[in-house]
């Protein structure tokens, strides 16, 4: 059996802490805005669906303010861990977390003003467990907010070449073969509607970066973690890792080339 941490596809180790820090750096803005649009405000008492090592939870949890509380699960004993060290010398009092699979949601509580979830039904088994057991910890009424990739093959690095295309595959096969699914977002919309929801609101996005900014850096960290991980799974061949690295490094020079993300969908759901 997988221990917990080994059930992240990108490990949790200090690099991967790094990396995610950055993310959510450069996702705050959209994320906020998502916030927003779902209505979580100060007293609401939210949960964190699969909340990795808590940056969004921390945000969440000044958001609703010593009034309200976040309550944040993972799978992750050692990001939970990393969680409630930072809670704490923040002064963040209103967070409690949960250690288990956020498709069971071992949370008792039934009445929550909301919930949030952000790249994490991609990775998962059984997204519709997931829509479902955030359902019923829902009140009436309540919000769930979901940002998700969806056709994670239509990342883009420009100019493009081969080897980029074989490792956007190889990335898109591994979630895959993990039970994951790189298209979750194309199917979402008809799984919160199925589980009792309403859509409110339904947004899609895609990032484009440049080389030398700082959003140039985050595919630079997730492909610097990730290529040695497709070559143990044989997706890739060592090969592929120096050409794809060649030819990026080689991007990060060219002031004509540009990134685009996956396409992130992001859906306001309201409890029926």
């Amino acid at each position: 059996m997988a221990t917990p941490d080994k059930d992240y596809v990108l490990g949790t180790d200090r690099a991967e802490l790094e990396r995610l820090g950055l993310q959510h750096h450069l996702w705050n803005e959209q994320t906020a805005r998502g916030w927003e649009r779902a209505g979580f405000r100060s007293g609401m008492k939210l949960l964190d669906v699969g909340c990795g090592p808590g940056f969004a939870t921390y945000d969440l949890a000044e958001r609703v303010g010593s009034r309200g509380r976040v309550v944040a699960v993972d799978i992750s004993k050692r990001f939970l861990a990393h969680l409630g060290a930072q809670a704490a010398a923040r002064g963040l009092t209103n967070i409690s977390t949960v250690h288990g699979s956020i498709e069971r949601l071992p949370v008792p509580d039934r009445n929550f003003d909301g919930a949030f979830v952000r790249w994490v039904l991609c990775f998962v088994r059984r997204p519709e467990a997931v829509i479902a057991a955030v359902h019923r910890r829902l009140r009436k009424g309540g919000v769930f907010l979901i940002q998700e990739y969806f056709r994670y093959e239509n990342i883009t690095i420009a100019p493009s070449c081969e080897a980029f295309e074989r490792v956007f595959q190889a990335v898109s096969k591994s979630w895959d073969l993990r039970g994951g699914d790189s298209d979750i977002g194309s199917r979402l919309p008809t799984m919160v509607v199925n589980a009792g929801f309403d859509i409110r609101d339904l947004h899609a996005t895609v990032r484009l970066a440049r080389p030398g900014s700082t959003m140039w850096d985050w595919p630079d960290s997730f492909f610097d973690i990730y290529l040695p991980t497709l070559v143990k799974m044989r997706l890739i061949r060592p090969s592929d890792e120096r050409n794809f690295r060649r030819a990026w490094a080689q991007r990060s020079r060219d002031p004509g080339a540009f990134f685009t993300s996956p396409p992130m969908i992001e859906i306001v759901a309201v409890k029926r």
